[in-house]
């Protein structure tokens, strides 16, 4: 007998006789999840491994998995660079070279408070922020899958032991903290405006990373597809004001951003092109390496192809959106955001760890949560190493193919797999939209 869930656009109910093991095992491990005593020990124990892989990352050792990642947080000082050089010049896109600040003005008054750290402990607090940033993204993450069914205190836990495990084991994160990079806090903006803020404050916190970093604002597009307007409109009145308050302070950096930058193509041509497009991701550097070459497409037939993936990415979401599966929907705008800009770089994708939560949303059995958990591995992998061969056989040239488009095609793949998930596909795990009312008259 094959037992299918009826979906109503209301409430998922599921066939008592199909979930009754299953439902017993998961009242068991939620039982011992939420013991007092076991929801301590993690939330302790997590919040002081949150503190050790904080100074880990700011005291890479040979013994350490950050001695391979000898990056220096030259992003982070980049950007220190950038505020002394406004401060001198009032000017922070003049002159625009090695450490230019590529972000719209409005992420001036997000950086502006880095100003006031004291330097020795600078890279400290930031690698302290962006963990306590993703781990504050997973919980809200886990608290969707959840809710109501784990107490605070083990969602803390939990959420604190998977950042510090992502940080060591998942390449794009560990390269987002040893960079010194903004993806995990953007990401925690994101999360929480999408999944828990509801009321008149949605949208603050999109409108926020938008005005910081330009490519949230997909979401955006993604509220107006969902007919969201006052979140939609809420993000676009945020991004505008931060955007017109760095105005009022700096407006020749403002003038320079939309004439030169933005519009008049200077960050475009300084990423998009040369060695950057060997270690990029992005749907435009793929075709700017071999087996083609730089040049191939113009800026506006990479725009048109990113264009043209970004599309079909919102499609792929929105019909995630429609079969209830908010989550998945969320990542595919983030695959969207990342691999259709310019140049992607590795700690792009540090929201990565998504991956691996998508299947209690999906269900294991479902094409999707396969081809998550398959993505989530090949970001493990340290593909870095293996882009820039020293010598050039047919051998060197297709490991190198293969490691500079690894992560361009796993996250491809995830898009793709969408259309192939069923409503049926879903689990037991995410019961909190299922009616337990209806479950107990059946």
């Amino acid at each position: 007998m094959i037992h299918a869930p009826f979906i109503t656009r209301a409430k998922l109910i599921w066939p008592t006789t199909s979930i009754q093991s299953v439902t017993n095992r998961y009242a068991r491990a939620l039982a011992i999840l939420n013991t007092r005593r076991f929801a301590l020990t993690i939330a302790v124990s997590g919040a002081a491994l949150v503190v050790a892989m904080s100074w880990l990352i700011n005291h890479p050792t040979p013994w350490t998995f950050t001695s391979h990642y000898n990056y220096g947080f030259s992003d982070l000082h980049g950007r220190l660079v950038n505020l002394h050089q406004l401060e001198q010049t009032g000017n922070i896109y003049v002159p625009f070279g090695q450490f230019a600040f590529t972000y719209p003005p409005g992420a001036i008054l997000f950086f502006w408070p880095i100003l006031w750290a004291p330097a020795q402990h600078l890279t400290l607090l930031w690698s302290a922020a962006s963990l306590v940033a993703l781990a504050g993204a997973l919980a809200a993450a886990i608290t969707y899958l959840f809710p109501r069914r784990l107490a605070p205190l083990a969602v803390t836990g939990i959420s604190c032991w998977t950042a510090v495990l992502a940080a060591a084991f998942i390449v794009p994160v560990t390269e987002c903290f040893t960079w010194g990079q903004t993806g995990t806090i953007l990401l925690c903006f994101v999360i929480l405006d999408l999944l828990t803020i509801h009321g008149p404050p949605k949208g603050v916190l999109v409108g926020v990373a938008t005005a910081v970093k330009i490519y949230p604002g997909l979401f955006i597009v993604v509220w107006l597809l969902r007919r969201e307007w006052r979140a939609a409109f809420t993000a676009l009145a945020t991004a505008s004001s931060l955007t017109g308050l760095a105005w009022l302070l700096w407006p020749p950096s403002v003038s320079t951003f939309f004439s030169q930058v933005f519009l008049g193509g200077k960050d475009y041509a300084r990423l998009a092109g040369g060695a950057d497009a060997l270690v990029s991701s992005s749907l435009t550097a793929f075709f700017q390496r071999a087996p083609f070459h730089i040049g191939l497409l113009s800026p506006k037939e990479s725009l048109a192809l990113s264009a043209a993936v970004a599309v079909i990415a919102l499609i792929a979401a929105q019909r995630m959106w429609r079969q209830n599966y908010e989550l998945s929907a969320l990542v595919v705008v983030l695959i969207a955001s990342v691999i259709c800009t310019p140049v992607t770089w590795d700690h792009y994708f540090a929201f990565a760890p998504l991956f691996f939560l998508m299947p209690f949303e999906l269900g294991l059995k479902s094409p999707l949560a396969s081809t998550a958990i398959v993505t989530g591995l090949v970001m493990m992998v340290p593909w870095f190493f293996f882009r820039q061969p020293l010598d050039h056989t047919w051998w060197t040239a297709t490991y190198a193919f293969v490691a500079r488009g690894a992560l361009l095609f796993a996250t491809l793949a995830v898009i793709v797999a969408t259309f192939f998930q069923k409503p049926s596909d879903r689990p037991l795990p995410r019961m909190a939209r299922l009616d337990e009312s209806s479950l107990s008259r059946n």
